[in-house]
């Protein structure tokens, strides 16, 4: 099968972005012609510039018009480039739906199946919950969903053809360095909605009952983060975007995961962090109270402070009850979430999409 993965940023940094290299990566494996086509970056984007096997597509209006086009679902990429990218093409599969309308007109010109992981996150600007995003799923050839209550939005506007395929962790081996007692570690976007606020707020409390618990967050900083500004306190280190070694590390020496989301498809963090045999805080959403087992490999927290704090707490006085968290996490992870299998459920979705292309 010929596939092309289309995502308007391909950096190796972020969780779509890598959704899309993982899946290239297992496609391929399956024996698929697998081509990765992305948006030619405004600027420097951590691993484009060693990447050969991706095709990047130039945009209209030089690297203004590539700067717009990267942080909006616009599309100024020119038609005619985007249908000589995927010519060729028995399936167009557009991941976070940046620029669907473009991808869908262009693979239905050249006689491709379209496909779908839309990543909806609703409630949120530019969600993928509008009327024109929900009619464009119903004509989509499939829709890959990552969590089966994602799966049932669509179904209940109308959407038919929806498959579930989860993802898989992003996680190198850990090295062999010591756990810490009380380190809390925080892997994301530092947002509101991801919780890194909350987590702020969070430390000062612990830090009464817990004076040696250490926090680490690491992540891209919000565009107001000159603003609002982490504590001068040598227990809480805030690092930037780190290598892919420096972020298992972190994992390695951690104690607690916790990223108390409001807003998430799936999050592929507390997938790493139960495979380094972590307990992990979750945003107490529909999505994530699947992903994540009340009570059995974590607890889901309300984004706020004092919510979040409770929670590290609970944890914290209960080693052996966390521990055993992190272990049942990690059990799972290796028997639903690889991204083997993640490959192959995306697959049958392919051959889906195509068997309905050629019905019609």
């Amino acid at each position: 099968m010929r596939i092309v993965i289309a995502k308007k940023t391909l950096s190796t940094v972020g969780g779509s972005e890598v959704f899309a290299r993982s899946l290239d990566r297992e496609l391929r494996a399956l024996g698929h012609d697998v081509q990765l086509v992305g948006l030619q970056p405004a600027w420097s984007r951590p691993g484009i510039a060693e990447d050969r096997r991706s095709k990047f597509l130039p945009v209209r209006g030089g690297r203004i018009g590539a700067a717009i086009d990267s942080l909006l679902p616009t599309s100024l990429v020119s038609d005619a480039d985007l249908r000589a990218a995927i010519r060729g093409a028995d399936v167009v599969h557009s991941i976070a739906r940046e620029w669907a309308g473009a991808l869908e007109h262009a693979a239905r010109a050249e006689g491709a199946a379209f496909v779908e992981t839309p990543l909806v996150h609703p409630g949120q600007p530019f969600s993928g919950d509008g009327m024109g995003d929900v009619a464009r799923y119903r004509r989509d050839d499939a829709v890959i969903a990552l969590t089966n209550w994602e799966a049932g939005w669509y179904r209940e506007r109308g959407v038919r053809n929806v498959h579930v395929t989860g993802i898989g962790p992003n996680l190198l081996a850990l090295p062999d360095v010591p756990r810490e007692p009380a380190t809390i570690l925080f892997v994301g976007r530092k947002e509101l909605y991801k919780g890194y606020y909350s987590l702020l707020n969070a430390a000062r409390i612990v830090w009464r009952e817990r004076p040696d618990a250490r926090f680490v967050a690491i992540g891209q900083p919000a565009w107001f983060a000159r603003i609002w500004k982490p504590p001068q306190d040598a227990r809480w280190i805030d690092r930037g975007v780190v290598s892919e070694e420096e972020k298992a590390e972190a994992y390695a020496r951690a104690t607690i995961f916790a990223m108390p989301s409001e807003h998430e498809t799936f999050g592929h963090t507390y997938l790493e962090a139960w495979l380094a045999g972590l307990p992990v805080i979750a945003g107490d959403i529909r999505p994530l109270r699947e992903v994540v087992r009340e009570g059995v490999d974590g607890l889901h927290v309300e984004n706020n402070g004092h919510a979040v704090a409770n929670a590290i707490l609970t944890l914290l006085r209960d080693p052996e009850r966390a521990r055993l968290m992190g272990v049942q996490g990690r059990e799972r992870v290796l028997r639903e979430f690889t991204w083997e299998s993640v490959a192959k459920r995306t697959e049958l979705a392919y051959q889906s999409a195509l068997a309905k292309v050629r019905a019609a």
